[in-house]
């Protein structure tokens, strides 16, 4: 290269053009899908009630060898169209007609030029008004930019819509645009096949725009060609992570009628001050139908549907209709339950600030930092959560606002897993659990004795009839939340069995990590708080579902309930040191227990 031909530099250029575009190339879409995804929204902000991908396939020879390489990507929309301003400022960086339009789910001016360039090298855009012969053209090129040939955007000039381009779609209108990459940069396309990128899209697209798919506003069509006939040509299917619409990706039975159902009678809404003006944040939540449930009791999470479900994992964060996330944060990887439930979080974009949307539109950065956020660890010594909340609200702290919004979908998640696992508690070892002596039966028959001894209580007269069964399978679920099957599995054991004890679970508020009930017909029932982490350390740890675990995993339970048995002692001990003034009636009072407990605990010689 001579003198003359070298790049010229502008005196007091603050970022070299080459540079910064080198820079949004790589500027964090997660994958080719998220980077389309953002073409689509162009398309639904222009009002398109259509949108065709289209992947153009061939062979190249590449070291003396043919292969199959992606040429061309294309989106065409039947949209508005855009004027030759407007399509000139959309393709200029942090440009646009929607940085300051609060109303739709474009704005920051960033979706079209540093989506493409994040996949290609080269994108085109058509763009008409009066019919695809008037279309406008533009266009930017990185080699053109890198090499100081490109300084602007090009003002767009007349050009009909390429033939090839028509013949591929169907939903040419009086209106639309096209947006075309090419010259594809091999390592920046996450998936090498056309077939496989669109599957992969449609997995993303379907679940970022269920919405408008659902109720009609929006028809996306994938399409796949090589030498000009389709490998792959499908329409979106709705894959929504509450499992709540009909007619969605999911696999059958769940395909035509929701796999979930809603969870409490009605959404519920907080209402935001910010900016001036008040707005509605909407938080709703689903979880798995009975019907998920196996009948042969083998495990719901190997089945297609379970599969599907456990790609849909987190809180969906929804903006304007669009989803943004779908936060993991929220939820236990290591825990096969957390498939089984679905939270939405639906805000306008006037919230962006609060929820700290990113722009290009991938995630909400304050709000995903919730999901792990602790108020006490930055509250002052004895600042109740109000008061913090109103300190660090007078400090413009954002997350104050999102604060209760937070707790209350961190206690809904901690009720629904516990509903959950009430779903399949009895499933797989039905016969096991209800029909042959368990611990039940054993502490029926120590009741029993104690009876016979001289201890006999009032409950130890009443028997258990039909009419008790009927009253415990209904307190069963209605106030334990256990399924209807498992209810009369329960009810019906102890009425057959005459069992006096049984063991049951329920989310309580309080500290007690266990309470005791008496019903009637003399059953006394010990209830353990699925709150209280005693429950999950202990009683859960040693009552797994057994599944996919390992003998290291099984005896890592093992472990951990023999250090939260241990931690409770400690807890207890603890206890009577600083209840100074009741010592003796707790030293009488674990001697008193100590001695009931080595009766239950000591086995008869027969």
């Amino acid at each position: 290269m001579n003198q003359a031909d070298a790049p010229q530099r502008l005196e007091g250029e603050i970022i070299p053009p080459e540079l910064a575009v080198r820079a949004m190339r790589d500027s964090g879409y997660r994958n080719t899908a998220y980077a389309l995804a953002e073409l689509i929204d162009n398309s639904v902000q222009a009002k398109a009630r259509s949108v065709d991908v289209i992947c153009i396939q061939g062979y190249e020879l590449v070291n003396q060898r043919e292969r199959r390489r992606m040429s061309a990507i294309g989106v065409l929309d039947n949209g508005e169209g855009m004027t030759p301003e407007v399509l000139r400022l959309a393709l200029q960086f942090g440009n646009g007609t929607h940085l300051t339009d609060r109303r739709g789910i474009g704005r920051f001016g960033m979706g079209l030029p540093n989506s493409s360039i994040s996949q290609c090298r080269r994108v085109e855009v058509w763009t008409w008004q009066n019919g695809p012969d008037n279309a406008l053209y533009t266009y930017l090129d990185v080699d053109e930019i890198e090499g100081r040939r490109l300084y602007a955007v090009p003002f767009p000039v007349a050009q009909p819509l390429p033939e090839e381009w028509r013949a591929r779609s169907d939903i040419v209108d009086t209106t639309g645009t096209l947006v075309v990459w090419t010259k594809f940069d091999e390592h920046r396309l996450t998936w090498r096949g056309a077939p496989a990128t669109l599957r992969h899209t449609e997995t993303l697209v379907g679940r970022m725009y269920r919405k408008f798919i659902d109720d009609g506003r929006l028809a996306i069509r994938l399409v796949a060609l090589e030498d000009d006939e389709p490998t792959f040509d499908q329409y979106v299917r709705v894959n929504d992570p509450l499992y709540l619409m009909k007619n969605s990706s999911t696999p059958a039975p769940f395909d035509k009628e929701p796999m979930f159902q809603r969870w409490g009678d009605d959404d519920e809404v907080f209402t935001i001050e910010y900016g001036g003006a008040k707005h509605d944040v909407i938080v709703r939540m689903s979880w798995a139908r009975p019907e998920t449930v196996p009948d042969d009791r083998s495990d719901r999470g190997a089945k297609p549907y379970g599969k599907h479900a456990a790609k849909n994992l987190g809180v969906s964060v929804v903006r304007a209709g669009r989803e943004l996330d779908l936060d993991s944060g929220w939820t236990n990887s290591y825990d096969p339950t957390e498939r089984w439930w679905g939270v939405e979080v639906e805000f306008p974009p006037a919230l962006d600030e609060v929820f700290g949307v990113t722009n290009n539109k991938q995630s909400t950065t304050i709000f995903s930092h919730m999901a792990q956020f602790d108020w006490r660890a930055e509250a002052n010594p004895g600042e109740s959560m109000s008061e913090f909340r109103e300190r660090v609200q007078g400090e413009g702290d954002p997350r104050a606002l999102l604060l209760p919004i937070v707790d209350h979908i961190r206690q809904q998640i901690q009720e629904v897993r516990g509903r959950l696992k009430k779903q399949t508690a009895g499933r797989r070892t039905k016969t096991d659990r209800h029909d042959k002596p368990t611990v039940e039966d054993l502490a029926t028959t120590k009741f029993r004795e104690r009876a016979e001894q001289g201890h006999e209580t009032e409950y130890d007269k009443e028997q258990f009839r039909e009419e008790d069964r009927q009253k415990l399978e209904e307190d069963l679920q209605e106030d334990k939340h256990y399924s209807e099957d498992v209810a009369r599995e329960i009810a019906d054991a102890t009425l057959t069995r005459k069992r006096k004890v049984v063991f049951l679970t329920k989310a309580m508020e309080g500290y007690a990590f266990f309470n005791v009930e008496h019903k009637q017909g003399g059953l006394t029932a010990i209830v353990f708080n699925t709150n209280h982490p005693f429950y999950e350390q202990l009683i859960e740890s040693l009552q797994p579902e057994i599944g996919e675990e390992t003998d290291s995993e099984l005896i890592d339970r093992v472990h951990k309930a023999a250090d939260t048995l241990e931690l409770l002692f400690a807890a207890w001990a603890r206890y009577e040191m600083e209840e100074v003034r009741q010592q003796n009636r707790l030293f009488e009072t674990r001697q008193e227990w100590g001695k009931m407990a080595r009766f239950f605990l000591t086995e008869d010689d027969e």
